[in-house]
């Protein structure tokens, strides 16, 4: 693999490193537009603009149970993986200083 990085980033120009924090951050980037448009998905579904709000309204009655909890617990943990990238994106910019 460290052969192929060396090839690619010679053959743009560019440092393994440069190429490898690159890639990090790029990858992250993509990651986070995934989990957005997976919560705007379950904003739409359920017409609800917070984890909090389609809590209460599964409570309320106001939707079904099923398979409502389950999308919450999904958006929980994509705001959880959100973060998590934000905080490896500012490593990878911090060694980069």
């Amino acid at each position: 693999m460290t052969l192929a990085i060396e090839a690619i980033a010679n053959a743009l120009t560019m440092s393994p490193e440069d190429l490898q924090r690159k890639s990090l951050l790029a990858y992250f980037e993509r990651e986070r537009r995934l989990a957005d448009l997976d919560i705007a998905d379950i904003q739409d579904r359920y017409r609800v603009q917070s984890p909090k709000e389609l809590a209460a309204k599964i409570k309320e009655g106001t939707i079904h149970a099923h398979p409502a909890w389950e999308d919450l617990i999904e958006w929980e943990h994509l705001e959880q993986y959100t973060v998590q990238l934000a905080q490896w994106e500012l490593e990878v910019e911090g060694q980069h200083v």
